[in-house]
């Protein structure tokens, strides 16, 4: 009669268990998901001040994103686009975007993206660098 008992208290404990671990694997599978592509990396970084201007902007995100929606914008003091280029996915690595730019004088310059996630997620935001005199 004890060996039913310890038999069934096991039984219950290792249900309880498998139990949470389908509910554990669900949340981590919805968060999964629910992910969405963010910058992970630029270059020129996030309020860099620059000794010398840059001749490109480049994007790093934490997935791919898709290239013929990816917008740059590189906006000078004033908030006047410095450049109509458009960015380009770069060929080996679809998770980032370039921007060729002109030969930019020093000041505060404002680096504006939207992107759009393979899971159809468009992400926005911008950060500023500058480059000394």
């Amino acid at each position: 009669m004890q060996d039913k008992q310890s038999l069934e208290f096991i039984l219950k404990k290792v249900t309880v268990f498998l139990g949470l671990l389908v509910i554990l694997s669900l949340l981590v599978q919805a968060n999964s998901v629910m992910a969405h592509a963010t910058l992970v990396k630029s270059d020129p970084p996030r309020r860099a001040a620059l000794s010398s201007p840059p001749k490109q902007i480049q994007l790093w995100f934490n997935e791919k994103i898709e290239g013929a929606y990816a917008s740059v914008t590189v906006l000078d003091s004033n908030k006047n686009p410095i450049t109509e280029n458009s960015p380009e996915v770069v060929p080996d690595d679809p998770k980032s975007v370039v921007l060729n730019i002109p030969q930019i004088e020093p000041g505060r310059y404002t680096v504006q993206y939207r992107v759009m996630s393979v899971d159809g997620h468009v992400i926005e935001s911008g950060f500023d660098f500058s480059v000394k005199k």
